[in-house]
């Protein structure tokens, strides 16, 4: 590992003074459900990628030679000096609702600012930003007409 100041990264797990834990996340009225059919579209820095949610989607960052089946990749996004885990969180679909879990990741993941614990399923809705380390991103359901 570099000593260069831009591959440093600042830990967010529990206990980090400027988050407190995520509470579970019951349905709500706004839009928490996805369709069959639905996409998930995921916008970071200006780039929007739309993802099929039928299976498991392992958020995180490949190596250069590696190929890594349903991989929301931000290798590109400068994964790595943002603190991005290999293998970050997982994405699930459980008939109508996405959760995420984040899979004990170096630097942690939140969504809407509320750190979230490690190996534990939390409920995505439309609209949600999620945090993974210092990466921003903002998860979008897009049903098929639109």
């Amino acid at each position: 590992m570099s000593d260069d100041p831009k591959y440093k990264t600042s830990y967010l797990g529990p206990g980090s003074a400027d988050t407190e834990p995520m509470r579970d996340r019951p349905a709500s009225t706004q839009n928490d459900t996805i369709k069959e059919g639905w996409k998930l579209q995921v916008n970071v820095e200006g780039d929007e990628i739309l993802l099929d949610v039928s299976k498991a989607i392992v958020v995180g960052r490949s190596a250069d030679d590696e190929v890594v089946e349903n991989l929301l990749d931000f290798a590109k996004f400068d994964g790595y000096e943002k603190g991005v885990s290999r293998r970050h969180a997982v994405i699930t679909r459980d008939e109508d609702s996405l959760y995420i879990e984040d899979r004990a990741s170096t630097n942690g993941t939140q969504i809407n600012g509320f750190q979230l614990t490690a190996n534990r399923k939390y409920r995505l809705r439309d609209g949600d930003v999620v945090d993974f380390s210092r990466l921003s991103t903002l998860f979008k359901f897009v049903s098929p007409e639109e």
